[in-house]
């Protein structure tokens, strides 16, 4: 009997985009989606009753779509739309007032006019996740295509871990993973990201720390939409095998230091051999604050000075005001390069002129002082607090900043973290960790899977949610075969009518009124009701007839192909 090969998969899902990377018995590989990208679109599209739901990668983009494309779907989940409480302070969501689709905050639920049916948070994340099994399985069955076919990896083999900020509370991982349950992933586990990072951290450095030294590392990680601040301590095995790190004086600080031990993963071939442990001091994380901020104060401040944007009437949430949304975002980028920038933004000034946005870093920094810079500092501030005295506020403390996510590449940023640290202009940032961090401490951390308790309330809904996930995706299974059908009978009808232009057999086709009318009477059919609402074997039905005809019009054309 041989024992379950199990492939643990590790996830990010960010307010725009979702990382996955697999464990250690695909050497970490990256998962790529079906365009071949390493990130997914944390989105889904519904396209109408009659065509397939686009999820993931085929979604369409957020910045452009209407209200039939959900985004931020995590940040459904957690419902913090309106404002959620951290550390006993409400954190109103900015982005809450872009959002195109309509979000029913009350029920819990979004709206789909292309549908006219609501879906809950849990349901389209189960939807998207759907979408990234499928992804993974593809990846696993690419990196196994030497094996045989009795050791590839089912979804029944497949482990789920996601990364989630330590402020999330029980009822949204329980959330978390009933979505999972619903996408047919029965193993998935939910892990605060701080572990994650710290996971990374010892595996790449945890060889670099001399006997009895310690080295204190503040991790800064930005998105779009949320902010995490860690103070991690990478210190040498020796001295904690002397003293176990005095763990029980440490309980009476404000939380108790968590140690992430060296890599020994069960069914596992990754060993780090590292000899050092990484200790959490702390962690404070923002679930309303990130680079997007930046784009809603530049926004605003456009509005209300610009003047062919102060009559402008559209609302934050309409085409236009997404299209200024983008080119707010598209000037932050280049101001991260460049110390001045300009971007044109098409037809959304007054009488649907172009708009010239133009701005400094300087003037950015100013806009961006109380609504992001004072936030960070106040995040990182907490931080060192919350450590329990074990690093000050001081530059003999900090040996080590480590940035990641995007949010962390904008100088202004880069300078509040100098500032509240009481570093110099000149100190040089680590960049170790890369965006894919959080996903890869999931799937590297240790853990064990275990049963989840679930009440018969809860078990009803994951039921229901498993039920109706299933059947939505045989639903489009079905509909993508018939768009296969439905392109495969206007291919056809286009070729004939190509080939009396082009083929060197064109005299063998057939002019009479008679050939015209069948290709003429086949093309309305594409655009019919009839074949909007035909089943797939209706479908193959007529496709058979179409091919019959055409034999029987054009025999000799075809022998001569």
């Amino acid at each position: 009997m041989t024992t379950p090969r199990y492939v643990t998969v590790g996830i990010d899902i960010g307010t725009l985009n979702t990382k996955v990377t697999l464990g250690p018995t695909h050497d970490h590989e990256l998962v790529r989606n079906a365009h071949g990208g390493h990130v997914t679109p944390t989105a889904v599209t519904f396209a109408g009753k009659s065509r397939a739901r686009l999820l993931g990668e085929d979604a369409t983009e957020v910045a452009r779509a209407d209200g039939n494309t959900v985004g931020m779907l995590e940040r459904l989940l957690v419902d913090s739309l309106d404002g959620e409480i951290v550390d006993g302070e409400i954190n109103k969501d900015d982005l809450a007032e872009f959002l195109r689709f309509d979000w029913r905050k009350g029920e819990g639920t979004v709206y789909i006019p292309s549908m006219d049916e609501e879906f809950t948070s849990t349901a389209l994340l189960a939807m998207f996740l759907g979408r990234i099994k499928r992804n993974v399985l593809s990846t696993v069955e690419r990196l196994d295509g030497g094996r045989n076919d009795s050791d590839m990896s089912t979804s029944a083999d497949l482990q789920f871990v996601f990364a989630v900020p330590p402020s999330y509370p029980e009822s949204t991982r329980n959330a978390l993973v009933d979505a999972a349950y619903a996408a047919s992933i029965s193993n998935s586990t939910v892990i605060d990201s701080t572990s994650c990072i710290a996971t990374v951290y010892e595996r790449k450095f945890g060889d670099s720390v001399v006997e009895n030294d310690k080295r204190n590392i503040l991790v800064v990680d930005m998105g779009h939409a949320r902010t995490s601040v860690a103070i991690l301590q990478l210190v040498n095995n020796a001295e904690l095998a002397g003293d176990e790190m005095d763990v029980d004086e440490e309980k009476s600080n404000e939380e108790e230091k968590k140690i992430i031990e060296p890599i020994d993963r069960d069914n596992s071939t990754d060993k780090s051999g590292s000899i050092s442990k990484v200790k959490i001091l702390s962690s404070v994380s923002c679930p309303t604050l990130g680079a997007g901020n930046i784009d809603i104060v530049l926004y605003h401040h456009f509005r209300a000075t610009l003047p062919s944007l102060a009559k402008a009437e559209f609302k934050s949430n309409s085409r236009s005001g997404q299209k200024l949304l983008e080119g707010c975002r598209i000037l932050k980028h280049l101001l991260s390069m460049l110390p001045e920038g300009n971007v044109t933004v098409e037809t959304i000034g007054n009488n649907e002129m172009d708009v010239k946005l133009s701005a400094s870093r300087e003037l950015v920094k100013q806009l961006c002082q109380g609504e992001v810079l004072d936030k960070l500092k106040s995040m990182i501030e907490k931080a060192l607090t919350k450590s329990g005295g074990v690093v000050a506020l001081g530059e003999e403390d900090i040996s080590v900043v480590e940035l990641t996510g995007g949010g962390c590449r904008i100088p202004m940023i880069q300078d509040a973290i100098r500032d509240v640290i009481g570093k110099a202009e000149d100190f040089v940032f680590s960049r170790s960790l890369d965006d894919t961090s959080l996903a890869l401490g999931a799937a590297m951390i240790p853990y064990s899977i275990e049963a989840h308790t679930v009440d018969a309330e809860r078990e009803e809904t994951r039921t229901k949610l498993l039920e109706t996930e299933v059947a939505l995706a045989e639903k489009d299974e079905q509909l993508r075969r018939k768009d296969e059908i439905r392109n495969q009978i206007e291919s056809h009808i286009l070729e004939l009518r190509s080939a009396r232009h082009s083929s060197a057999h064109s005299s063998l086709l057939p002019k009479t009124d008679e050939f015209n009318s069948f290709l003429d009477g086949t093309d309305d059919w594409l655009f019919s009701d009839e074949c909007e609402e035909a089943s797939v074997e209706q479908m193959i039905e007529k496709w058979t007839q179409i091919q019959g005809r055409t034999q029987e019009f054009c025999g000799d054309y075809l022998a001569a192909k």
